[in-house]
């Protein structure tokens, strides 16, 4: 292989290699992948546009390891109410096949959810890969559990991603402000 061949492919593969991260610039609410919601309605992100939005995934069933995207999107929730902010929270399925509008129901209770501005959905086997790597989501499973990366996106009513929580230690307050 010649050394300019190489030296093109190099950035290609560690893009590849690296996680998965949101294009800069992506119009969450122009992504074509149609959803369902938790009450059996067709969907697509383009139902929140002009409101401003926070988009996670989450599964709706429990495994040995517990849920931080649904602790900080709480998290997120209390802030919102204590700043005053209405915020539309879009939670994507990761297991199609398992986040059914029961287990959803099932999410709420267990979680205490409450609100009509939580809204749980999700696209079908084949799209919920895509809608991972459009959002910049990593997941797999290790020993039979699915392993999740926290990743929440603050997105704006243009639909652009404003503010990305990946961590632990990010100020709740300054990522709704």
């Amino acid at each position: 292989m010649s050394l300019r061949l190489l030296s093109m492919l190099l950035p290609l593969l560690a893009a590849l290699a690296s996680p998965a991260h949101a294009a800069p610039g992506i119009d969450v609410y122009a992504l074509p992948y149609p959803l369902v919601d938790e009450h059996g309605r067709q969907r697509r992100l383009a139902d929140w546009r002009g409101r401003p939005t926070i988009v996670a995934m989450d599964h709706s069933t429990w495994s040995a390891v517990c849920s931080s995207t649904a602790r900080r999107l709480h998290a997120l929730q209390v802030a919102a109410d204590r700043l005053g902010k209405d915020v539309e929270f879009v939670v994507i399925g990761i297991e199609p096949d398992k986040d059914t509008p029961q287990s959803w129901a099932r999410y709420r209770r267990e979680r205490g959810v409450e609100g009509d501005n939580w809204h749980f959905l999700r696209a079908s086997v084949a799209d919920t890969p895509n809608v991972a790597a459009s959002l910049g989501v990593n997941y797999r499973y290790e020993y039979g559990d699915l392993i999740l990366d926290l990743r929440i996106l603050r997105v704006g009513a243009d639909g652009r991603v404003m503010r990305v929580v990946e961590g632990y230690d990010t100020d709740t307050e300054a990522f709704l402000r």
